[in-house]
């Protein structure tokens, strides 16, 4: 079990059990949210919407299992009422299909009740019909199954690939022999080595290429607009949609900590680090006024109402984040079935005014042919959210490592081409060269 893992799994099935919904990662219940913690309430899945065209009724709350390594954890989700499951080939070397494969291979569960994904990622290297085609046979041997319910391109980088010849070959072959039966595409915007291009993009050509199924793709608070847009499109070809990081509420708590280490260890401290910091000072006491005005103890109680905001889209059908651990389960089970009321509906819109410009927006990308450098910021902020946001503290720092490409550490001593060029306001050298220290323990 996970280092981070809360309550075990003794304590999760006693306080189901007990039909006591307790607060999990969302802290203690308060103001807006105490109605939603309910001791009452059971620790169940609520609510099941239609996947789009695929005509399977999926739990409003999905599996995300990128960290997925007890079996335990997802049998306690299933017997919750959770029947969408999303993993991938690469999620923990195979190990996440693998976990998955063990629970449903039991015996104990129908596997007609539940909605397998899993994905490929063909943004590296040559690709043919032949190895997509052994690859995804490679996936179904991992997870002990017949089939999977959807073989999706994971992390599509750009429009093009969307039309992959070999990945489309391979998938008609596995779909006409019953080993696949729907095709999806999840989305981060480019990766390093690619030309920027906005996941809007992308998942807007989806739509209109007419064979995906299903789509995986961001939608939060803070990037409202170009989520609408693609649930548009997609509700107008019956594409199912789930999200992930349904939740951009991030502190960076450890700025200061950075600095003073900086200066004790005799270092300079990159000015944009300075300026970050003067940044967040001047914001603390509208922070504070926030929290009181909303009664609220942490920041961490903004995510209830960040994941509920998507929840409660009519266009959308599954919230899947990952979920490690058995607080985590417990809280985002709390979350089904709910709907983001009027108070919470302003409390989000209020932090969107005072804390929205320090949110670099998920796949966007549009700063990135800006750098001089051609440091990936997409990237580079994407394994910081999983650093902070979702303490994968270990993943981000390894994929950080492993990333070929230029790193943040040079954006110190740059101009902010990055910052100049963001539609959006976000102090984007601040972001990346905080990132660089998170993410490297400089």
């Amino acid at each position: 079990m996970s280092k981070r893992a809360g309550i075990d799994r003794r304590q999760f099935l006693k306080t189901s059990a007990a039909g006591i919904v307790g607060a999990g990662l969302l802290g203690p219940s308060r103001g807006p949210l105490s109605r939603y913690s309910s001791a009452q309430e059971a620790l169940k899945i609520k609510n099941y919407r239609v996947l789009g065209r695929t005509g399977f009724k999926v739990s409003d709350i999905g599996f995300g299992g990128a960290d997925l390594q007890e079996p335990g954890l997802l049998e306690a989700a299933i017997a919750a009422g959770i029947n969408y499951v999303d993993t991938a080939e690469h999620y923990n070397r195979g190990g996440s299909e693998k976990t998955v494969g063990e629970v449903l291979k039991k015996g104990t569960i129908d596997r007609k009740s539940i909605f397998i994904t899993t994905k490929l990622n063909i943004s590296r290297g040559e690709h043919t019909k032949d190895t997509i085609k052994g690859r995804a046979l490679k996936c179904l041997e991992r997870l002990q199954m017949e089939y999977i319910d959807c073989l999706q391109i994971h992390m599509v980088p750009a429009v093009e690939q969307l039309k992959h010849e070999g990945f489309h070959a391979a998938f008609q072959e596995l779909k006409a022999e019953g080993k696949v039966r729907f095709l999806g595409i999840s989305c981060h915007g480019a990766q390093y080595g690619e030309v920027p291009v906005s996941m809007e993009d992308i998942m807007l050509a989806a739509a209109e290429d007419g064979r995906f199924d299903l789509v995986l793709f961001v939608y939060n608070f803070l990037q409202e607009e170009q989520g609408n847009r693609i649930l548009r499109a997609c509700k107008a070809k019956g594409i199912g949609t789930t999200l992930m990081k349904a939740n951009p509420v991030i502190e960076y708590r450890d700025l200061t900590a950075m600095i003073d280490e900086a200066k004790k260890a005799g270092r300079d401290v990159p000015p944009q680090a300075t300026k970050m910091l003067d940044l967040y000072k001047s914001r603390v006491d509208a922070s504070e006024a926030f929290k009181k005005k909303y009664n609220l103890g942490s920041f961490e109680e903004i995510r209830s109402a960040a994941i509920r905001f998507g929840l409660s889209h009519p266009d959308v059908h599954s919230s899947c984040p990952s979920i490690t651990n058995y607080s985590d389960l417990e809280a985002y089970l709390a979350l089904s079935g709910t709907n983001l009321n009027p108070v919470e509906a302003r409390m989000l819109a209020d932090y969107r005014d005072l804390q929205g410009r320090f949110y670099c927006r998920h796949a966007c990308g549009l700063c990135e042919s800006r750098c001089p450098s051609g440091v990936p910021v997409n990237t580079i902020m994407r394994y910081n959210h999983y650093f902070v946001s979702q303490h994968r503290e270990r993943r981000a720092m390894v994929k950080y490592a492993e990333m070929q490409a230029a790193k943040a550490d040079l954006c110190g001593s740059c101009a902010g081409h990055c910052e100049a060029a963001c539609p959006y306001g976000v102090p984007v050298q601040g972001l990346l060269v905080g990132a660089h220290h998170r993410l490297t323990l400089a």
